[in-house]
């Protein structure tokens, strides 16, 4: 259970939930100031977070290959 909360906790998982908010925001924004049909914010979050969790592997798993 003790790993299971370090786990919870860890900086990977703070980060994930952290850009995943963001995307949120900012697929919220683009809701309110430029309406687009519901099939496109789909494809507009999809791109988004394929993209920026993608950045976001590659930084954590670019970091533990040097060590």
């Amino acid at each position: 259970m003790k790993k299971y909360i370090s786990t919870l906790f860890s900086t990977a998982m703070v980060g994930f939930v952290g850009v995943h908010t963001l995307e949120d925001i900012v697929l919220l924004t683009i809701g309110r100031f430029a309406p687009v049909p519901v099939l496109a914010m789909y494809a507009i979050g999809l791109f988004t977070s394929w993209l920026v969790m993608g950045a976001l592997l590659h930084r954590l798993l670019h970091r533990s290959s040097h060590h």
